[in-house]
């Protein structure tokens, strides 16, 4: 309870402050009448030196009042501007104070995310404006009724934004007990916590998608690279939700015509052209540009050879992230649609990056095994002995 009367009492210290000072004013105005009118002096200059001290006296009270007043304010002020910053921070839900004609007394600076208007445009409005349609069996009255006889209501309802949204609305009202009334409404999005829900489980995805690729490139031998990549780029094209998933490889250091690999199969992915616009395009995109382009909004901002992509071969979106290890460019892994422009979320470049790099991993295990394959061939051929060696079987002649 001592909280609940917390502001109030202070605002009451400030006021004492005040009326101290105009107590003080008078005082000194009664005490000068009461030695002019009885002659407590002997001299002019006498009553001059009496009335300084006076002044001086009630100066002295004056400034030390005044200062106080000034502290206690600032105690005030700071307390309101911290609990400001605690209504603001509440996220998506969102506080307001009505009086008892449903009118917007107060709000927390959250309502702008949620329905688009200002607290300063909600103020003095009914509290309609943000929503519609609360009512339990169609009598709004029942509402009142049960925040008369609980002081507490949750229901729900049908939020509005400014521009004419509608979302699911959750409202808590709890009822205020004073001479003049009102409740205090704490809105929930609940839009918003079915959309946080549904990127966490997506994130989730992400991170098994990644881990499952990395366990295929693992446990496939080399011979069977292909099966395990066209496999990868199955699920990267699921859980990115793009129509086409293709990777490029650059072999002997040859960044104009990849080994390109795509799921599902396209006839754009046999012809040259497309492949090496698509190597150029990622070549330009490590130089440190965004890596998802939508068309025709990006055709100004995208390379030339994404342009040309989507001239030639109607593609809609893309999204582009090199391969690179040590400052060297290795390949890239492509999303792509020819369907409709897909939005990207900028969070998950980080997990398309980690699946790049795990496709990278796998090309490069790859062709390590296939070399140490082929030397072994070649030994086994020139009946040469075999001398372990590091991490790959060379030969070695022996005397």
């Amino acid at each position: 309870m001592k909280k609940d009367h917390h502001f109030g009492e202070q605002k009451a210290g400030l006021l004492c402050y005040i009326v101290g000072m105009v107590v003080l004013l008078t005082v000194y105005q009664a005490v000068i009448t009461t030695v002019t009118e009885f002659n407590f002096f002997d001299t002019v200059s006498h009553y001059q030196k009496l009335v300084q001290g006076l002044s001086v006296s009630l100066l002295f009270l004056m400034l030390g009042l005044l200062w106080m007043a000034y502290r206690q304010w600032r105690t005030i002020t700071y307390e309101h501007d911290q609990l400001e910053t605690i209504l603001e921070s509440i996220g998506p839900d969102v506080i307001v104070a009505i009086d008892r004609n449903n009118r917007i007394l107060r709000c927390g600076g959250a309502v702008e995310q949620m329905s688009g208007y200002t607290p300063q445009e909600l103020t003095g409005q009914k509290a309609d404006l943000l929503y519609h349609d609360r009512n339990i069996g169609g009598h709004n009255y029942e509402i009142q009724s049960a925040i008369q006889q609980a002081g507490f209501h949750l229901g729900y309802a049908t939020g509005r934004t400014k521009d004419g949204k509608d979302y699911l609305l959750e409202i808590q009202t709890s009822g205020l007990h004073s001479r003049n009334g009102g409740a205090v409404l704490i809105l929930h999005n609940l839009d918003e916590r079915h959309h946080a829900r549904a990127q966490l489980q997506r994130r989730f995805k992400l991170e098994e998608t990644v881990t499952d690729i990395s366990a295929k490139f693992i446990n496939t031998a080399s011979d069977r690279f292909e099966d395990a990549c066209l496999d990868a780029l199955k699920q990267t094209a699921a859980v990115f939700d793009y129509e086409f998933a293709g990777v490029g490889f650059f072999s002997n250091g040859d960044q104009t015509h990849p080994e390109f690999r795509v799921w599902p199969q396209d006839s754009a992915t046999s012809d040259p052209t497309f492949t090496g616009a698509l190597a150029e395009a990622a070549a330009a995109i490590g130089g440190g540009r965004k890596e998802a382009y939508c068309f025709p909004q990006n055709l100004k901002s995208a390379p030339q050879p994404l342009v040309t992509l989507h001239n030639t071969w109607d593609l809609q979106s893309v999204v582009l992230s090199p391969m690179k290890l040590q400052g060297q460019t290795f390949g890239f892994l492509a999303l792509y649609s020819k369907e409709r422009a897909r939005r990207w979320a900028p969070q998950d470049t980080g997990s398309l990056r980690a699946v790049t790099n795990t496709f990278l991993t796998g090309w490069l295990g790859m062709r390590t095994a296939g070399k140490c394959l082929d030397t072994t061939q070649q030994n086994l051929q020139g009946n040469q002995p075999i001398v372990e060696t590091g991490d790959c079987n060379q030969p070695e002649e022996t005397t």
